[in-house]
């Protein structure tokens, strides 16, 4: 099909994608311990078979089965040198089954981490290029870069391919019910971004269900954007010895008309759904074409974090000084010399969260501890190593409960300085996904106005580096985020 006809259909009318392909395929009998995008080469019948039941249900866009299909995914299936002929493999059935009036889009999903550490970046970048590259080189229609958690990551697959084609590029993320991504981007944002990086159309994909796709395309909305929405079937329940999504393909057809209303061209399913629910889905828009057509605004992406409430500024003085939590269980020797750096003059005590990666009791326990008894203000640091998304928010939460008034939003030592056997990072939102989401609690934008904090927010800087300018501009992404202030390591003339 013409390259750019896709850009010229959504402007007026509603199109249908297909739904999922792993579950789907694990549903049909494929084994889990094959590598879903070795089936192109291994069992190309069953994905074939897919995507003609996806057409005949209705599907006007069809994703190639090469979500994954990329070394550092494939390496576990010792794979890795097949790129190439699983991404062709993967793009010749899906235009078999597509014909002449069903356009064939290249899927990219994100990267995996190794042993719970992100991919260094340029490691990454090569592996999206060649992922990206393979998929024009076999002839897409399209491409969909979907399931991205956070930012970074959608925004390095974005840039390299739109580096490399001038054909349509769909950007879809994951985001949390509340309309925001892991590393703390609103979906209002990170659309802008995503358009001003490169992206032609702009959209969510599973995350935490239906009521996350819909809370985000609802902030995608007000920005006038071409939006995708590929809704999931919630998550997963035992029935009977068996993992069965629930949400029942008329449940997301009614959904899907909800989204559509809201502005959204491109319409599929994501992981739990199949040809039934692209049936219910093509039943359900049918008569939705011809809404008021999408403005394509250019609207400068807006400084600074979220409006918070008045947060408590840093204490008085100019003197910090940073403790560590204990190795024991006996915290009194920290709660002492807290006592003793007050006496000297100190304004504040800074409490580092597992230092070099090492086990000690936690920051949030120890400051509130040395706050209380040395009547002295705390700022514990905080990071996303050793925290998924849903500790950090409680962690966040249980801060303002103790009367902690104060953070600093951190990276956080590598775990491979650690001595623990089988330990890895978790890393769900990076320091600037940290100010984001305190931003956004003080905000009352999380979990409700019952649960606004008033922090004041801050991040490190290093000067002790040749150049500046890189953590300069990293400081002005997180001045952006929403920090109050800088906390550098110790400068000597």
């Amino acid at each position: 099909m013409q390259e750019h006809s896709f850009l010229e259909e959504i402007k007026n009318s509603v199109l249908v994608g297909d739904g999922a392909t792993g579950t789907e395929l694990f549903a049909r009998g494929a084994g889990q311990d094959k590598g879903i995008e070795r089936l192109n080469l291994i069992a190309p019948e069953l994905v074939l078979g897919l995507h003609k039941d996806y057409v005949a249900a209705g599907s006007r866009v069809i994703e190639t089965n090469t979500f994954g299909a990329n070394r550092i995914n494939l390496a576990r299936y010792g794979a890795e040198s097949e790129v190439g002929r699983i991404i062709q493999a993967g793009v010749s059935l899906a235009r078999s089954a597509a014909g002449g009036g069903v356009y064939v889009a290249g899927s990219v999903g994100p990267l995996p981490t190794v042993e719970g550490e992100p991919i260094a970046e340029q490691e990454a970048s090569a592996c999206f290029a060649e992922q990206i590259s393979a998929l024009l080189e076999s002839g897409v229609d399209l491409l969909i870069l979907e399931s991205f958690t956070n930012f970074k990551d959608a925004a390095a697959a974005l840039g390299i391919a739109r580096s490399m084609t001038s054909l349509p590029i769909v950007a879809q993320m994951a985001f949390d019910t509340d309309g925001y991504t892991a590393d703390g981007f609103s979906a209002d944002d990170a659309a802008l971004r995503c358009r001003d990086a490169g992206a032609d159309m702009v959209g969510a994909n599973c995350g935490y269900g239906v009521t996350s796709v819909i809370a985000a395309i609802r902030r995608m909305s007000r920005l006038g954007l071409p939006m995708s929405a590929y809704m999931n079937a919630g998550f997963p329940e035992q029935v009977e010895g068996r993992l069965v999504y629930l949400s029942s393909p008329g449940y997301l057809a009614d959904r899907a008309r909800l989204l559509v209303g809201m502005g959204v061209r491109l319409i599929g399913g994501c992981c739990g759904t199949g040809p039934d629910t692209i049936r219910a889905l093509k039943k359900a828009v049918r008569n939705m074409d011809g809404l008021s057509p999408i403005a394509h605004v250019k609207e400068s992406l807006p400084r600074g974090a979220a409006q918070t409430v008045s947060a408590n500024p840093l204490p008085p003085g100019r003197i910090l000084v940073e403790l560590d939590p204990p190795t024991s269980l006996n915290v009194e020797p920290v709660i002492a010399a807290a006592k003793t750096l007050k006496k000297a003059g100190a304004s504040a005590i800074t409490i580092a969260d597992n230092p070099l990666a090492s086990v000690r009791v936690d920051t949030l326990t120890v400051s509130a501890m040395v706050q209380q008894k040395a009547n002295i203000p705390v700022i514990p640091h905080l990071t996303g190593r050793d925290r998924n998304r849903i500790a950090v928010q409680s962690t966040i939460m249980g801060a303002h409960v103790l009367g902690i008034r104060s953070i600093l939003c951190v990276t956080g030592d590598p775990v491979r300085m650690c001595e623990e056997p089988n330990t890895s990072g978790v890393f769900d939102v990076n320091s600037v996904g940290l100010v984001r989401l305190v931003a956004a609690f003080n905000a009352g934008q999380r979990m409700g106005r019952d649960c606004q904090t008033a922090f004041s927010i801050g991040v490190a800087l290093n000067p002790n580096v040749r150049s500046i300018s890189g953590q300069m501009v990293k400081l002005r992404k997180k001045v952006d985020a929403g920090a109050h202030f800088a906390l550098t390591q110790p400068v000597f003339s």
